[in-house]
């Protein structure tokens, strides 16, 4: 069985391809350049490995919050593979993944400009609370852990008795809301 995974969040666009549970390949491009390189990395793996779209058995994705395009880019890719080809997919945030490095409870964060969103674990790895947005004034005295390396092997194990959900309910995390969004 072969596993695409799939992170555009941020800066680095990394694909990753899964053998029966074991890590076979991950390429990464550091570019903010997204769109221009996930169809050619996702061919350039899959032919590494003398693979087809049609032998992938499943997909996981990284669903945010991170670069706004760039989490948009990773959904689309996952959407239209999973419904083409009706192949499963799950999705998991950056956060969820960066907190699988922890067997205790831990409030993880990713930075903008502007401050950090954050997410609060138990040592189950499961969200205590809705994620947050905090600004840089509010994260002074905060033990949160940031720029953790994702260890593909943990998200795996961690997603792989996880339940499907349809592509059409791919969506991206949003965490901070947009102008648009708020006037809906």
């Amino acid at each position: 069985m072969y596993t695409l995974y799939i992170d555009t969040h941020f800066v680095n666009l990394v694909l990753a391809l899964f053998k029966d549970g074991k890590l076979i390949e991950k390429e990464v491009v550091e570019s903010n350049k997204h769109s221009e390189y996930t169809i050619s990395l996702l061919e350039k793996l899959l032919d590494n490995n003398n693979l087809k779209v049609d032998n992938l058995n499943s997909i996981l994705v990284i669903n945010g919050p991170g670069s706004f395009t760039g989490v948009r880019i990773g959904i689309v890719v996952a959407k239209i593979i999973a419904f083409t080809k009706n192949i499963p997919v799950k999705t998991l945030s950056y956060l969820e993944a960066m907190a699988l490095n922890f067997d205790c409870p831990v409030l993880v964060g990713i930075r903008d400009r502007n401050g950090m969103f954050v997410g609060n674990f138990n040592a189950n790895h499961e969200l205590v609370e809705d994620y947050v947005y905090m600004d840089n004034k509010h994260i002074n005295n905060k033990d949160i852990k940031e720029d953790i390396e994702i260890d593909l092997i943990k998200v795996y194990e961690y997603m792989k008795d996880k339940d499907a959900i349809n592509p059409h309910l791919l969506k991206p995390l949003y965490v901070k809301k947009i102008e648009v969004m708020k006037n809906d």
